[in-house]
């Protein structure tokens, strides 16, 4: 499978048939039934990865066939070994709630590849895993997605911590469904919707509650084959794409060396260049681009100087800035300051600079 077309664990699709039961596949019409075998004989395997439009046909054949809309919203599951995952195996084998997030958040986009969670803590100490939203989240399939992965991982939640583990709130981006009351009845806490993120919510107080004492060679065993698996997706994808996610959401420091990254996606140095190599751009073109970028946005939407703006990005100062820029753009961040500062509000002049720059990278 190509992971560049996008692609969805059978982890998360799994429990969706079992809920449909066995009459789901009865129901199934001859063409239905034809197109659906390859990804059926790739469910057998919870590590496995189907293509997303494959998942999307089979979400949507599941909650028809079912004649239940709220069929992704799902209560906590039972831990069931011959459903589940790696990642959730390595999950249920921490010593604590702290440690199982962080493997979680490292590890996401082994579930799907638009997966990149982020674990935040507030003033008030409340915990958000908060998930990406969705350009088109309003659309069925879309939520449905979220559906399932929130329920998935409410499950994980559950079955580490206990059903006593108090979830104070999920928020939801999307307006509320025809089927709302499912989501308090089976996810047992308040629910938020046309919110500003998606998140699942607790205090800090389940974080470090000792939950049992796994024998350290069996989770460094459990998280070898996850790594290994996460190396695999990694190779299998573009690179390139999946280190810029990184640097954007600053899982990685723009100034980070070369071993840094690599350690990141637990590759060699070497066999990082060798793939980069082969998508026609490097580490260093990846890291010069985002700079020029985020450079462009805060020369137009702050009033930082140019040495803060620098320094923000990982530079040593102005002057290294003005190279960079200069040869990327044909102008010094002044003066593509102002520029900007004297442009109609409407212009396209923006749109076409983006596109100059990433035809020059």
């Amino acid at each position: 499978m190509n992971t560049e077309t996008g692609y969805v664990s059978s982890a998360l699709i799994r429990p969706l048939i079992e809920a449909a039961g066995t009459s789901f596949f009865d129901q199934l019409s001859e063409d239905d039934s034809g197109e659906m075998q390859t990804v059926l004989k790739q469910l057998r395997d919870p590590n496995s990865r189907i293509d997303e439009k494959a998942a999307n046909q089979l979400i949507s054949l599941l909650v028809r066939h079912s004649n239940n809309e709220s069929l992704c919203v799902q209560s906590s599951q039972r831990f069931n070994v011959h459903s589940s995952c790696q990642l959730q195996h390595l999950f249920l084998c921490c010593n604590s709630l702290r440690e199982a997030l962080y493997y979680l958040e490292k590890f996401s986009t082994l579930l799907s590849h638009e997966l990149e969670v982020q674990v935040t803590r507030t003033r008030e100490n409340i915990i958000k895993i908060k998930l990406p939203i969705s350009e088109n989240f309003i659309v069925s399939t879309e939520r449905h997605r979220t559906e399932i992965i929130i329920s998935t991982l409410l499950s994980w939640l559950r079955q580490l911590c206990g059903t006593n583990l108090e979830i104070s709130s999920i928020t939801l981006p999307f307006p509320a469904t025809q089927y709302m009351q499912s989501y308090k009845q089976q996810w047992r806490t308040d629910i938020e919707f046309n919110a500003d993120e998606c998140t699942i919510q607790f205090h800090n107080k389940w974080l470090d509650q000792g939950l049992h004492n796994t024998n350290p060679h069996i989770l460094n065993m459990m998280k070898r084959e996850v790594e290994e698996q996460y190396r695999k997706l990694a190779r299998s994808g573009s690179l390139a794409i999946r280190i810029r996610k990184a640097f954007l959401q600053r899982k990685i420091r723009l100034n980070a060396n070369q071993q840094e990254v690599a350690d990141y996606f637990h590759i060699s140095a070497r066999t990082l260049n060798r793939h980069l190599h082969q998508e026609n751009t490097s580490l260093k073109s990846i890291v010069t681009e985002i700079r020029i970028e985020t450079a462009r946005d805060m020369l137009i939407n702050t009033t930082d100087s140019i040495e803060q703006i620098a320094i923000h990005i990982g530079l040593s100062g102005r002057r290294t800035l003005d190279r960079i820029f200069i040869k990327a753009m044909n102008e010094s961040p002044a003066q593509y300051r102002l520029k900007q500062a004297h442009l109609p509000e409407n212009t396209e002049f923006s749109g076409l600079v983006n596109d100059n720059l990433k035809l020059g990278s």
